[in-house]
């Protein structure tokens, strides 16, 4: 809890005898000092340094009663704020105390819609997902960014932490902590959109990231393949067994390889690269294009082990390199389908996961 009083301090006495008065702001333990525009002399205080002027009591009551009402709106969120936030909150201009406020979830489709504008469709898939998963959480798809507070952190942590993994598939771990982390990039932009420092107007006051503490990541396990592994991968013998579409068995030996030899290349780019020129594939690389002023431009040359790769799986309509996306919508499904293939892969050569 905030709490304000009025007071005058012998070491800040003024050249011509007068002191300023003071409002001393205690919150969470840690003190601040504001300056008010009042001035007062000898006469106006009592020997302790006490004010004793009714007017000036009158006007500092008045100034802290306005900091309180302020402070009171905030609620349980106070509890989440250190003392200069408090200091930003009972500062901001009257606008503040028009009760400002933001639909978190509206906000964040918004800066979901933006990133996909931006051909950043990876990391708007992330948001996406955790604005769901909060949505989830709270149920109903309207949040007041007043209601996000470190105990609403906390809680939404925990929920998450307990519920089933998915059917059919492992409980991810991160998800706790990658899901706050995009909360708090969200908020951060809100912040910097709407508040300014610069003239007091501070209408996002609450920094409840600070106040919590982010659940840890569990290390993943070290999954690089020795020379062996990918030799006994290299001569698999194809499997005739037959499935709808593609077989995913062959599809991820061959993506395994093409992407081996083409330095990493992943299933995204190999799914959209469209130049392959004098024997040289050149793409953006998707994952890092949006943060890097050559757009992450990527030259690898067609090694002669892999020749017969790219030829089979040239684009028959010769607008990309590979002819994936005839038989995937995306390049999500695309991955989804060498994935399967290579959990195969796996159980073949002995090689968990």
């Amino acid at each position: 809890m905030a709490t304000f009083k009025a007071e005058v301090y012998a070491h800040q006495k003024k050249a011509d005898g007068t002191y300023n008065i003071k409002i001393r702001v205690t919150h969470n333990q840690r003190k601040r000092y504001l300056p008010t525009i009042y001035y007062v002399t000898k006469n106006d205080l009592t020997r302790a340094l006490k004010i004793k002027n009714q007017f000036y009591i009158d006007e500092t009551d008045k100034l802290i009663k306005k900091y309180r009402k302020r402070c009171d709106a905030m609620g349980d969120g106070l509890k989440a704020m250190d003392v200069g936030e408090v200091i930003q909150l009972i500062q901001a201009d009257d606008d503040y105390s028009k009760h400002f406020d933001l639909d978190i979830v509206k906000y964040a489709h918004g800066m979901i819609q933006d990133m996909k504008d931006a051909g950043r469709k990876g990391n708007a898939k992330t948001y996406e997902v955790a604005i769901g998963n909060l949505v989830k959480f709270v149920g109903r798809d309207k949040i007041s960014i007043h209601e996000i507070n470190a105990r609403f952190l906390k809680n939404w942590a925990k929920w998450i932490q307990e519920q089933p993994a998915p059917q059919n598939r492992e409980k991810g771990e991160r998800a706790p902590s990658l899901y706050l982390s995009n909360l708090r990039a969200i908020h951060n932009m809100a912040k910097r959109e709407f508040n300014d420092e610069e003239t007091g107007n501070i209408k996002i006051p609450m920094s409840p990231f600070k106040r919590i503490e982010f659940p840890k990541i569990p290390v993943a396990r070290k999954r690089a393949l020795n020379i062996d592994t990918i030799k006994k991968i290299a001569e698999l013998d194809y499997t005739t067994i037959l499935q709808p579409g593609n077989n995913r068995f062959n599809l991820a030996k061959d993506m395994f390889m093409l992407s081996f030899v083409l330095i990493g290349m992943n299933a995204v780019d190999l799914y959209f690269c469209e130049v392959y020129d004098q024997g040289r594939i050149v793409y953006n690389r998707t994952k890092t294009k949006n943060r890097r002023d050559d757009k992450a431009e990527i030259s690898v040359r067609v090694e002669p082990e892999i020749e017969d790769l790219v030829k089979k799986y040239r684009d028959p309509a010769d607008k990309r390199v590979f002819g994936f996306y005839h038989g995937y919508s995306s390049p999500n499904t695309f991955a989804i389908a060498i994935n399967k293939g290579l959990k195969k892969i796996g159980e073949a050569i002995g090689v968990d996961d």
